[in-house]
């Protein structure tokens, strides 16, 4: 599985290109956006059942089951979707789909790490869906919390954050400056 770096990289990558559609106001998580918490806390919740696979100390029976099935972040998203259109007052359906984007992105992550695959369609079918296109090498829980090859996979995580931010960054641009033309234009043909 990626680590957290890959994991939030992404979930922030979400927040800031759709920053202009969240609603405006000052609510905030200590000093952070509450919107970028709800994003980053999304992209790794899935990841939350390593809680108990740590207590157990069987990464097998816990981590990688039905908390990462894109069908298991439905619900997830409906409720948490519920809860942000009711603190901010705004469309129920922008936020469903921004909360089940930022769950789901999770699980396909985890099926490109070189891995044993996740229960993508899970309560459909147990089979576990690991891509042959392996992106990430990810956290390798059987060597130990300090081994040298957490090293690696904190240098590609990074590398691909950045990445993906720089992607965004220049497709937030391009779309400002379309939406900045286009603009001009209705001024132009008077239509504003």
């Amino acid at each position: 599985m990626p680590s957290l770096i890959a994991h939030c990289g992404v979930g922030y990558a979400i927040y800031r290109y759709y920053k202009k559609k969240f609603p405006q106001g000052r609510r905030k998580f200590w000093k952070i956006p509450l919107q970028l918490v709800l994003v980053a806390g999304l992209s790794i919740l899935p990841d939350l059942d390593v809680i108990p696979a740590i207590i157990f100390r069987n990464m097998k029976a816990y981590h990688n089951n039905i908390s990462h099935s894109l069908l298991f972040a439905i619900p997830v998203a409906l409720l948490v979707a519920g809860v942000f259109h009711r603190i901010y007052r705004s469309n129920f359906w922008f936020w469903f789909v921004i909360c089940l984007f930022s769950y789901d992105l999770h699980v396909i992550m985890d099926s490109l790490t070189a891995d044993r695959g996740v229960m993508m369609f899970w309560p459909l079918t147990e089979t576990r869906v690991a891509s042959s296109v392996k992106i990430f090498y990810g956290l390798q829980w059987g060597l130990g919390w300090f081994s040298p090859w957490h090293l690696w996979t904190v240098f590609t995580e990074s590398l691909f954050v950045l990445v993906v931010i720089l992607a965004v960054n220049y497709f937030i641009k391009r779309r400002d400056r379309s939406e900045s033309q286009g603009s001009q234009e209705k001024q132009f043909r008077g239509d504003v």
